[in-house]
């Protein structure tokens, strides 16, 4: 087999010897080169794939890796529901003030806290504006808690609501608390 490289044409030839295999290079001007390898460092270098026990450690590091960061992944999904879900009903309580000022009628805020759930009524035709729902498998905040102080309260045209609103909600071990004023005032934050 002939080999270029710079401008020196190569032969090389294989001679197998008691298991060891020699490259013998012979170049154009005559000059021989020989270089020994063993058959061992041969099969070495041409092995293709992973062996088991190599496979076997990613896997160990792998599950090592999984259970280090599933508690704090399980955390952080907890602070997210938490914190979207306060978003969402002071979102809903702003609007609550909107429909009230849109419509010039007084709407009612009725919250379930067994249920973990509020709805907004219409006060003049008792027609349900919306129905809010954070517990149980279809919702998307799974609330441990979920707590209206008062549960019932009405917020009128003028913007004013009958009374000062405390809602209280929770998943797990993290806690945020909302407070809407009677001027209508909406806050959040963690409760401590």
């Amino acid at each position: 087999m002939l080999v270029l490289t710079g401008l020196v044409y190569l032969s090389i030839e294989q001679i197998y010897t008691r298991g060891a295999a020699e490259l013998v290079f012979r170049t154009s001007d005559g000059g021989i080169q020989m270089v020994k390898s063993s058959s061992k460092n041969a099969q070495i270098c041409s092995r293709d794939g992973f062996t088991i026990f190599e496979l076997l450690i990613v896997v160990v590091i792998l599950g090592v890796l999984a259970t280090m960061t599933g508690p704090a992944m399980s955390r952080i999904v907890r602070h997210n529901r938490v914190n979207r879900a306060a978003t969402v009903i002071a979102s809903d309580l702003q609007n609550a003030f909107a429909v009230a000022a849109r419509q010039r009628e007084p709407v009612r805020i009725q919250a379930d806290n067994t249920n973990r759930s509020y709805q907004f009524i219409d006060r003049k035709t008792g027609n349900v504006l919306r129905i809010r729902t954070f517990y149980g498998d279809t919702s998307e905040y799974r609330l441990t808690k979920l707590e209206f102080n008062p549960t019932t309260f009405d917020v009128f045209p003028n913007g004013v609501s009958s009374s000062l609103v405390i809602i209280d909600l929770a998943n797990g071990d993290y806690t945020k608390q909302i407070t809407a004023s009677t001027a209508g005032f909406i806050r959040v934050k963690p409760k401590l």
